[in-house]
């Protein structure tokens, strides 16, 4: 199997970090005096905020901050005990409710999605198991996969994608029996494109070894029935005794903490008892949990379907901008998040700096993150920005950016280059959300 180091050059991280922060693009503070929301204030300047994951913009509704004061006034602040002790009642009526949305399926909820992954991996895998890792997989869960290689689990990492790969080891697999695991993101945090679901389908049909485990954190409440996401929505809404998926409340669901969605209630009883941080960390406090039953309910409810039309008109609408002006957009037109590829970091500070101070608060993305020479411009949407702030952020990029690759000594050659089948067809026409 073809495979790639892991990208953990410290050094060459901690570099291109430093020269962000120096550059003034990344390490950035928020004024006290602001609510986030449509703007952030940074600097003293409102800048329209581009850069935040509340893709739906929950975290300002009114029944999801009155969940939270509710919680507060009847329980407090904390409850700090371990679940293995005993579960805040508060905790089960939540996982009882993203039960429903996950059509039944058992859910264990974390005060983190990091933790969440810390907590299956380790339970649900084992000696003679291998974890194949996409190279994009979350960060998260590549730092939880270093916990497995201790149990004797085999790691290799593949290039982004490559199912190739992946089917190589598979057929070594089938021959010795072992369980491959392919540890992937449903949406991919930074360059926004997809799994590939229905080949990843065929080919878990073709390899009985194959099972997955799925960070969808970046597909949850903007897409699918009742907003479970966008991997449970094309899987049929049934995981089948194959697949882990987990998923976050604090990006699209507007409050904070991770879920694990488990095939089979064996799978879910194995972790519940055995799986780390349920026994040793802080399970979510009061007010969150308050504030994530009325999340789950207005998700249950007719409600979320508008607010998920909302958002995927301001997509659409952005789409037919981006393709107009013929930008390298490298991510998948069905999510709120947007990468432009760039190419060398350079270019990359260089472009943020600019969209800065145009008055938008954009992501710089490079090393650790994305690979070395594919660094981008990362912007995303929320019902937050309406189709005033969208034109205007997209004619800035457009004008910005042959400037700053002139600045930086690139061209659009360069960009093609480093992207090469990422970046559509000059001139293609955009995709609508479906």
């Amino acid at each position: 199997m073809a495979t790639v180091p892991y990208q953990t050059s410290a050094d060459t991280a901690e570099r291109l970090i430093a020269e962000a922060m120096k550059q003034g693009t990344s390490h950035l503070t928020t004024g006290l005096d602001a609510p986030p929301g449509t703007h952030l204030r940074i600097g003293g300047r409102d800048l329209v905020n581009f850069g935040t994951c509340g893709y739906l913009s929950l975290e300002q509704d009114e029944r999801i901050q009155r969940g939270a004061v509710d919680a507060i006034k009847r329980f407090g602040v904390q409850f700090s005990v371990s679940r293995s002790y005993v579960a805040s009642g508060l905790n089960l009526e939540l996982e009882e409710l993203l039960r429903e949305m996950y059509a039944g399926h058992p859910v264990l909820v974390y005060s983190s999605t990091s933790l969440c992954h810390i907590s299956v991996l380790p339970a649900l895998l084992g000696a003679g198991d291998i974890a194949v890792l996409d190279q994009q997989v979350h960060f998260s869960v590549q730092t939880a996969a270093q916990l497995v290689r201790q149990q004797g689990v085999e790691l290799a990492m593949v290039r982004h994608g490559d199912l190739g790969a992946l089917e190589r080891r598979l057929r070594r697999a089938e021959a010795t029996g072992e369980r491959v695991w392919y540890l992937i993101d449903g949406v991919y945090s930074m360059f926004g494109d997809v799994a590939p679901v229905e080949d990843l389908v065929r080919l878990m049909a073709a390899y009985p070894s194959l099972h997955l485990y799925v960070d969808d954190a970046h597909g949850m409440s903007w897409y699918g029935r009742h907003g479970a996401g966008y991997v449970f929505e094309k899987l049929g809404r049934r995981l089948g005794e194959r697949v882990v998926l987990v998923t976050t409340l604090a990006k699209g669901f507007g409050t904070i903490g991770g879920v694990a969605v488990f095939p089979t209630e064996q799978a879910f009883e194995k972790v519940r008892i055995n799986g780390g941080p349920l026994m040793y960390s802080h399970p979510l406090p009061p007010p969150m949990l308050g504030a994530a039953i009325a999340s789950a309910r207005i998700h249950l409810s007719a409600r979320i379907e508008a607010v998920q039309a909302d958002l995927a008109q301001r997509r659409d609408y952005c789409n037919e901008l981006l393709a107009a002006a013929g930008l390298p957009v490298v991510s998948d037109p069905r999510t709120p998040i947007y990468f432009v590829g760039l190419g060398e970091p350079e270019v990359s500070y260089a472009m943020v700096r600019r969209m800065l101070d145009e008055g938008f608060y954009v992501n710089q993305s490079s090393f650790p993150v994305v690979p070395l020479k594919k660094s981008g411009l990362r912007f995303t949407l929320t019902r937050h920005v309406d189709r005033d702030h969208i034109r205007g952020l997209v004619e800035a990029v457009a004008h910005h950016l042959p400037q700053a690759l002139d600045e930086a000594g690139r061209t659009m050659a360069d960009v093609r280059a480093a992207f090469g089948p990422m970046l559509p067809e000059a001139g293609a026409a955009p995709a609508r959300t479906d």
